[in-house]
């Protein structure tokens, strides 16, 4: 069984994309397959495939973010969710895990909005949002199957009762005691941030996010990923992470839903950088963030909202909403450090009746 047709066809239009002939027989091929294919394995592969989803750098949306191409492998991500080994997710796999509906309405749903088909994209959303199940394990009716609150708000995994609001603003950081300590202790950071900024090469710094944006730099350094303070955390941020040992985890005991639930990373971004619209796997991840320097003209975007860094203060907001940050405006290198930190409502009530998250498994003292 061929689970990856028209690879031949998509090679030699990618070779050459300013033919014509060989463009329109890449899309008669993957026309034909979108039309009357029913192994999900195929819809699934060419979904991925379309939608640049296995690669790091654009490939079919690289010239432009609405195009045929584009559009079919949207296409092909809605023919995989109506398909039953798609939908059966919803019964074989937990609220804490991700299932594929959501995972490709997401994709879908952002792809349409960076190609600026707003209500396509609104429609798809309030499609999945009335999207009933009825199976052998599981029923969830309008609203329940995709819970997603807003239109800005769509994570492929959903944790019930959590608050949910795109900005945490300082009355809130009583539960977010990270805000205050990073603003404390940001001389400590703002000093080791800058050493490692005059020797980048040896600082551990690395592509951040390659196939969110098509111009510019974005790259980081990891201090804590993993539940794993790193190599160039104790070496080139010794004092930063000593302090970050006594912060993080901030729940010790509970499961992650993603391996990016607790994370730490400082990034900096060059002049000319503009990142498309995207969003965090979960809704129980905030994104704490330290402006430090070079911020003047950045700005970050979330769920529609502007909001610009200030030197040594946070920024506290929910990583799932959809965002997008630019430094088109910047007068130099944007440098900020990253705080990921599970949501202060998390508590082991949240894992009771599951045996696993998408990241690891539930100890069974929480099922």
């Amino acid at each position: 069984m061929v689970m990856h047709p028209c690879v031949l066809e998509l090679q030699q239009f990618l070779q050459d994309q300013n033919d014509t002939q060989k463009r329109s027989t890449a899309l008669s091929c993957v026309n034909q397959v979108m039309e009357t294919s029913q192994d999900y394995w195929e819809l699934k592969n060419m979904t991925h495939l379309l939608l640049d989803l296995d690669t790091k750098v654009h490939v079919f949306d690289k010239g432009s973010r609405s195009n045929e191409f584009i559009d079919a492998g949207i296409g092909f991500a809605k023919r995989l969710m109506s398909h039953p080994e798609c939908l059966s997710e919803f019964d074989t796999k937990g609220e804490l895990q991700c299932r594929c509906v959501p995972l490709y309405g997401k994709v879908a749903t952002l792809k349409l909005k960076n190609a600026g088909k707003m209500e396509e994209a609104k429609e798809l959303f309030q499609s999945l949002r009335q999207l009933e199940w009825k199976g052998a394990a599981r029923s969830y009716g309008p609203g329940e199957a995709i819970p997603w609150d807003d239109f800005h708000h769509t994570p492929q995994i959903w944790v019930p009762n959590l608050r949910s609001m795109p900005l945490w603003d300082r009355d809130t950081w009583k539960d977010l005691p990270i805000c205050s300590l990073l603003e404390e202790h940001f001389p400590v950071i703002q000093e080791e941030t800058a050493r490692a900024m005059a020797d980048e090469a040896s600082a551990g710094f690395e592509d951040a996010y390659r196939f969110l944006y098509e111009k510019g730099e974005w790259n980081r350094v990891l201090l804590y990923h993993g539940r794993k303070f790193t190599e160039e955390c104790d070496r080139v941020f010794p004092k930063t992470c000593a302090l970050l040992r006594q912060w993080l985890p901030s729940k010790p005991g509970l499961p992650w839903t993603s391996d990016q639930n607790e994370q730490v990373m400082v990034i900096k971004m060059k002049q000319g950088t503009d990142v498309e619209t995207h969003s965090g796997p979960a809704n129980n991840i905030l994104n704490i963030h330290l402006g430090i320097s070079g911020l003047e003209g950045a700005k970050l975007f979330v769920a529609n909202e502007t909001y610009t860094w200030e030197e040594g203060k946070v920024i506290a907001w929910d990583g799932s909403y959809d965002h997008r940050v630019h430094c088109l405006d910047c007068k130099e290198t944007r440098v900020i450090m990253m705080v990921r930190y599970m949501h202060p409502d998390m508590s082991p009530a949240h894992y009771k009746g599951h045996e696993r998250t998408h990241f690891e498994e539930v100890p069974v003292e929480m099922q």
